[in-house]
């Protein structure tokens, strides 16, 4: 009886020292405006030989859906980064199973009601008395809408020498989470053909982008250029392969840059380079020293110009191939209609569809020329024989150049001296962008207007003048009481770049309608009757 009673006693000590070293979960919980977050830890403490497992569970509004980490072929993707203490790593992460959600001509993948991410971060070999876990996240929250969101969630977990065994709402929270993880998967055949489809909308974007208005200087530049030599086919083919490689050269350097960019934690959208006052300076110095050039009114004479001219010839094409280049330079602002949504799909969507889709871009944008280099004998046909009237032709393209000097210097002016008071246009009151008031407003049932602009948008520019300028759009707005938002992204803003994410968009233009109900995108290109069509 005795022996029985040790032994009793025996298994009550060990029941014990075991509920002493289950470490309780450590939790913190955070609340969003359509998530409900709540992160779990294993351990309340940190062992240096073992190591730190979370949990974060993701509580969704009914009616609304968040992005996943890969949200397909538009949105932002929902992320986690963490801050971590000198010497701690993040060994893995697993994300739940994504669903498909169809969102127009597009596919997006997300999470419905509730999702999870699992990490394992491996403590450092020296222990600080304190260490503090720190993860940043942000999302796409989407209805008819999608809203960027964000929150912080962080751990203090002192330092430990022993382990400790889970607690039961570890154990609960880890197997609630394990049941909906990601099992890995090759790429279907849809990917591929929507990967397809897309770059042949940015292969016809390309195309069309050669008829936008900024396009016209380097066009007349490379017309000259060509007339010049319009009856050595030879020089013309070599002059438009060149041409060709510095255009796709330049995609290729800028799909780069914007990896580069989104590795780094930005985000930025199509024609970024333009927000900045400096750039735009040195786009106006280069468009004044060629105006100057096709006035006459400056030449470049004596050594110097028998040094470039000799380097020019010795590098055969080295002018055709710096013209892709500065080409592209000019391009940037513009988007042609596909384009967007080509773009978009790029820089949204997996890094290794940068590279084919802005590619497929700039194959489009050089093909035109590289043609006309190939078939010389098409613009011997339409155009009379070089002579004199070429001298007049250069001075008729200095006009478009001349306009877009003045085009720089309104854009400059605009950068450096940017107000934030309501514009008005044809009687009616345009409001600077306000995230919060919109949300207010459309939670109110309003009807909200939004144009995504900027003053180095032509396309914008033009829109503007021939739709939203029109006495129809303003006695429209009127009779249905629309509320009109402009979002200038004339300079950089975060605030409008996660609005045009949050529409699956990263360039401009971008038309956005609310009827009080639904959200509706308009086209890139605007007339009256296209936007009469939409509102009503």
């Amino acid at each position: 009886m005795r022996r029985k009673s040790i032994f009793a006693l025996i298994v009550l000590f060990v029941m014990a020292a075991g509920l002493a070293f289950a470490g309780p979960a450590v939790i913190q919980e955070s609340a969003g405006q359509h998530v409900q977050l709540q992160l779990v830890s294993r351990d309340n403490q940190v062992n240096p030989h073992k190591d730190v497992e979370v949990v974060i569970r993701f509580d969704i509004a009914p009616g609304w859906h968040i992005l996943s980490s890969k949200p397909g072929e538009i949105g932002l993707p929902t992320k986690v980064e963490w801050t971590l203490p000198d010497g701690y790593v993040l060994v893995s992460e697993q994300w739940s199973r994504a669903k498909v959600f169809d969102n127009e001509m597009f596919q997006q993948e997300g999470y419905e009601e509730k999702a999870f991410y699992y990490a394992v971060i491996r403590p450092a070999e020296t222990l600080l008395p304190q260490a503090r876990l720190k993860a940043h996240l942000s999302w796409q929250a989407c209805r008819e809408e999608c809203v960027p969101e964000e929150a912080v969630l962080s751990l203090s977990l002192p330092a430990g020498g022993y382990d400790t065994l889970p607690s039961s709402l570890w154990e609960k929270t880890f197997a609630e989470a394990a049941a909906t993880f990601q099992q890995p998967s090759a790429p279907g055949p849809d990917s591929d053909y929507n990967l397809v489809w897309i770059m042949l909308m940015a292969f016809a974007g390309g195309l069309i982008l050669n008829l936008m208005p900024c396009i016209l200087p380097i066009l007349s530049i490379k017309v000259i250029s060509l007339l010049n030599h319009i009856d050595d086919k030879k020089r013309a083919r070599t002059d438009a392969l060149f041409y060709f490689a510095g255009v796709v050269l330049s995609f290729i350097i800028m799909a780069t840059v914007l990896v580069f960019l989104r590795l780094s934690g930005e985000n930025l959208g199509w024609g970024f380079q333009l927000q900045s006052p400096g750039f735009v300076l040195c786009l106006l110095v280069v468009f004044v020293f060629i105006l100057l050039l096709f006035l006459d009114v400056i030449k470049v004479k004596g050594q110097f110009a028998g040094k470039t001219a000799k380097v020019l010839q010795n590098s055969k094409r080295f002018n055709s191939f710096f013209t892709g280049i500065f080409s592209v330079v000019i391009a940037s602002p513009c988007t042609a209609p596909f384009m967007g949504a080509a773009v978009a799909y790029a820089l949204a969507g997996p890094l290794y569809v940068y590279y084919p889709i802005f590619l497929a871009l700039g194959a489009g944008y050089a093909l035109p020329f590289t043609l006309a280099g190939f078939y010389p004998q098409v613009l011997a046909r339409i155009l009379p024989k070089p002579g004199r009237w070429m001298a007049v032709l250069k001075k008729i393209c200095a006009v478009p150049i001349l306009f877009t000097c003045i085009w720089l210097v309104w854009i400059l002016h605009n950068q450096l001296n940017q107000t934030q008071e309501p514009l008005v246009r044809s009687d009616i009151v345009w409001h600077e962008y306000d995230g919060a008031e919109i949300r207010r407003l459309s939670d109110a049932g309003e009807k909200i207007f939004i144009d995504f602009t900027a003053r180095w948008c032509l396309t914008c520019l033009a829109n503007e003048k021939l739709a939203l300028n029109d006495a129809g759009f303003a006695k429209l707005v009127k009779d249905k009481n629309i509320k009109l938002f402009k979002a200038d992204w004339t300079r950089r803003s975060k605030e409008i770049t996660d609005a045009l994410a949050s529409y699956g968009r990263n360039s401009i233009p971008l038309y956005v309608y609310f009827d009080g109900k639904h959200s509706v995108i308009l086209p890139q290109l605007l007339t009256p009757e296209t936007v009469r069509n939409y509102l009503k």
